[in-house]
């Protein structure tokens, strides 16, 4: 007796199958994304930061500066530092996260300690600082894209935000501004100042480019009244849903007024005037605005990631 055959997916059901498949191989990924952000970063710190009297901010400046002090490598104080910071996400952050971040500064440690004599890729000053900033910050946001850090002062600023009035960005702002001013007094005030103007200036835009840059997608909302016809064919074309809400309009001399339908959905920048002209032929009147989005997660963009 051959059983009944199974019932076929829904969208939905077929969508949430997708989301589940391969969660070991993209851990592996995650993971080694990780490691490659950290030797980039190694490279950039050895080959032309450290030869050249630059340093950068947080936990590494700490071991920049401290092994002038004591004949040992950046690299292991690098890695003993944020001992107590890995221990921190563990506990306050989350084990995933404390895990990819362990990974990430044990392989940064490794890497430093490696590349320890290595010789300068360049000697010229201004080449080293730009292409070393950049270095790093394309291993910093790297790490940050794929859930882990290269660097404790992070998950130190993230604790201590959620216990006093400051923000992350401040205290991160804060934490590096004490380290460049200890620097000064160390290594040089030129070297402290100018490793300021390049974390401040390349490094922190760079990693925020990265780690949480543009996706190649656009979040679309529509104000019309013909929002059946408009949203059948948004739908139709994208082959996504459209979310659609009735909401109402308020003017300072009347308060609320009319109410209107509003549709919200995603696209591509490749759609982008197609979608615009079809829906302008379905509504002449209809509003529509367009904006980027950082990132896309779900299995409902899963062809809009692949895309870009």
């Amino acid at each position: 007796m051959t059983s009944a055959a199974a019932p076929p997916r829904t969208n939905r059901e077929a969508m949430a199958h997708r989301a589940k498949k391969h969660p070991v191989a993209s851990e592996i990924y995650k993971i080694t994304s990780i490691v490659v952000g950290a030797f980039v970063f190694a490279i950039g710190l050895e080959g032309f930061l450290i030869p050249n009297d630059f340093l950068d901010g947080g936990v590494v400046g700490v071991s920049i500066i401290t092994a002038r002090f004591v004949d040992v490598p950046i690299g292991v104080f690098i890695g003993l530092l944020n001992i107590p910071f890995v221990a921190l996400a563990w506990v306050m952050i989350g084990r995933r996260s404390a895990v990819r971040s362990g990974i990430g500064i044990g392989t940064l440690s490794i890497a430093t300690i490696l590349l320890h004599h290595m010789h300068p890729i360049t000697e010229q000053s201004w080449l080293a600082l730009i292409c070393g900033g950049a270095m790093i910050a394309v291993g910093i946001g790297v790490a940050l894209r794929h859930g882990g850090a290269l660097d404790g002062t992070e998950v130190l600023a993230t604790i201590l935000a959620s216990r006093t009035k400051f923000t992350v960005g401040q205290l991160i702002l804060y934490l590096n501004l004490a380290v460049f001013t200890v620097a000064g007094f160390v290594i040089s005030w030129e070297a402290a100042l100018l490793s300021a103007v390049l974390f401040y200036v390349v490094v922190k835009d760079l990693v925020d480019q990265i780690a949480h840059g543009e996706s190649g997608a656009r979040q679309v909302r529509v104000t019309t009244e013909r929002y059946e016809e408009v949203a059948r064919m948004v739908s139709a074309h994208t082959n996504r849903p459209v979310l659609v809400s009735k909401q109402q309009r308020f003017y300072a001399d009347v308060g609320l007024a009319e109410e209107v339908w509003v549709l919200s959905f995603a696209t591509t920048r490749l759609e982008e005037v197609a979608i615009a002209e079809e829906i302008e032929e379905v509504d002449p009147e209809a509003n529509i605005t367009f904006s980027d989005i950082a990132n896309l997660h779900g299995p409902m963009y899963e062809s809009m990631t692949n895309a870009h």
